[in-house]
């Protein structure tokens, strides 16, 4: 030990100046705070009957709650660190599938055909021309041949569905506008083909998720940069939360919430019961869900909750706490009700009026007018039926003559394909979905024969799909640009599928190898030589 300082030798000094308390920390704490503030301030001019809620709620949270945040903040640097050195060549290309399908201006059905390609047009197309090219010269040079991925397995469904789209531009009532976005799509789903045949462990498809859920978290981080700086009339659309530069629509911003808490929530309860980086995926969990509550969409928050309930399902550990909770809830709402029954009243009528969104009852049937879109969609249909109106073509032949020319899709997936290319469309298209869900649930039961972090992932990967597939039905969630967190789902789930075939090849070769006679497995041919 020395004499002066009291250090044992080899052993670290305590630092008496935290690294969070240093001068960029305290500029940034300053920055948090401050800005928290600003956001709780235009809350209360947004929303004037809960905005002193808010306040209060800042006032009281935003202290307690710093050092949660920059413990946070500390592991996303880290993680952030290890995102960037795992970069292979698919990253860029990847943003840049991500930076085309941003928004910067809504326009009309008729000024979209008048002027399908304007300044911020150029943003979209320019990055997509840029990706399609690079593909192009790295099949032609084979690195990877990406072209039989595209056609095989649940990346094939998808595949072949950009085939029939490229074909329905001979018969589309908007060739032009189908031609355009039939090619977005297929360089897409190309682009996710390439990571498939280039992928040689799971470990490829786990930095195509983490890489997808960064774009989301950007997007989500976005709307609420905006809130301080822009009118609240903008970022809150009827009293629900939006995005104004970039534009991102309340559907959006459910879709990223939802799958970032699914996520979050996947890995916060991991199927190991190794819990890592707890306070960085918490934070990510309350902020998300908090979004998506802000967007009040309906089908969104319930699909959430139909994919927590499939978390639950294959997640042994978190279906037994979840029973416990029930078990200790249950009677203490059931007496609660019986004691405080016009507290309860209240909640109702606020629970009420939240699914209501200040709309109608017809509004709230109709499911905000999109049930009279489809129902007008198949007149068109039923108008070509063997072959349908064209790919994407239904925002002209649709939404433009309904007088909803701002809307650009049919907002459901399903309605959207089957009218635009009919059967020859909907059948691959719906092969790559149920594909996608069979290995997924196969992967995650399947225990000995993936590791606990394979089936981790799957588990994360099948809590989206459950997400996407019960939106996608009153949103275009599947076949829509960029449908970036659905791509690396059916990569994963080709990817299990692979895994699965490898198996059964290995197996049927030790099979065959039994078969062979004695002789061919001994390099002796003295005929006692196996039995000694």
């Amino acid at each position: 030990m020395d004499q002066n300082t009291g250090v044992v030798p080899g052993q670290r000094v305590a630092r008496l100046t935290h690294p969070v308390l240093g001068g960029v920390g305290l500029v940034a704490l300053f920055g948090v705070i401050g800005f928290s503030f600003a956001g709780a301030a235009r809350l209360l001019t947004a929303t004037p009957e809960w905005g002193l809620l808010w306040l209060l709620v800042a006032t009281l949270l935003i202290p307690a709650s710093t050092v949660w945040v920059f413990k946070a903040s500390r592991i996303a640097a880290r993680k952030a660190r290890v995102l960037v050195r795992s970069w292979t060549w698919w990253h860029p290309l990847w943003a840049l599938v991500f930076f085309s399908m941003l928004v910067f201006r809504i326009r009309e059905a008729s000024a979209a055909g008048n002027n399908p390609v304007d300044a911020y047009g150029l943003l979209r197309v320019v990055p997509e021309i840029l990706v399609g090219a690079i593909l192009l010269v790295r099949l032609s040079m084979k690195r990877p041949f990406w072209l039989r991925d595209f056609l095989r397995g649940a990346v094939g469904g998808l595949g072949i569905y950009c085939l029939v789209c490229v074909a329905s531009i001979t018969w589309s009532v908007k060739p032009d506008w189908t031609a355009y976005k039939a090619l977005e799509f297929s360089v897409d789903v190309s682009m996710m083909a390439a990571i498939v045949a280039s992928a040689n462990t799971w470990v490829d498809f786990k930095k195509l998720t983490d890489w997808t859920l960064c774009f989301f978290g950007l997007a989500l981080a976005a709307v609420w940069v905006n809130m301080p700086f822009f009118p609240s009339s903008e970022t809150w659309d009827g009293g629900r939360l939006t995005g104004v530069f970039p534009v991102e629509s309340s559907n959006g911003i459910a879709t990223e919430g939802a799958i970032l808490g699914l996520i979050a929530l996947c890995r916060l309860l991991p199927l190991s019961g190794r819990t890592k980086d707890r306070p960085w995926y918490s934070f990510v969990l309350v902020v998300s869900v908090v979004s998506m509550i802000l967007t009040q969409t309906r089908v969104a928050n319930i699909a959430f909750l139909f994919s927590v309930g499939l978390i639950c399902l294959f997640h042994s550990q978190l279906r037994r706490m979840v029973l416990r909770c029930v078990s200790v809830v249950t009677p203490v709402v059931l007496v609660s009700i019986w004691i405080f029954p016009f507290a309860w009243h209240t909640l109702r009528e606020q629970f009420i009026t939240y699914m209501e969104r200040n709309q109608p009852t017809g509004a709230l049937l109709t499911l905000s007018g999109r049930t009279d879109w489809w129902a007008y969609g198949f007149k068109q249909w039923m108008q070509h039926p063997f072959t349908g109106i064209g790919a994407y073509a239904a925002r002209f032949a649709v939404l433009d003559k309904l007088g909803v020319g701002s809307a650009a899709m049919m907002h459901n997936d399903w309605v959207e394909v089957f009218i635009g290319t009919s059967l020859w469309g909907l059948i691959p298209f719906a092969a790559a979905l149920i594909l996608s869900w069979w290995y997924l649930i196969r992967c995650i039961r399947s225990r000995g024969l993936f590791v606990s972090e394979q089936r981790q992932l799957a588990l994360e990967m099948l809590a989206c799909l459950g997400f996407l597939s019960l939106h996608s039905l009153v949103n275009d969630e599947l076949s829509w640009h960029a449908p970036i967190m659905y791509l690396a789902v059916v990569a994963y789930a080709e990817g299990v599928r692979r895994r699965f075939r490898q198996i059964r090849q290995e197996d049927q070769d030790l099979a065959d190898l039994r078969l062979k006679p004695i002789g061919y497995l001994v390099e002796s041919p003295e005929p006692n030589h196996m039995t000694q």
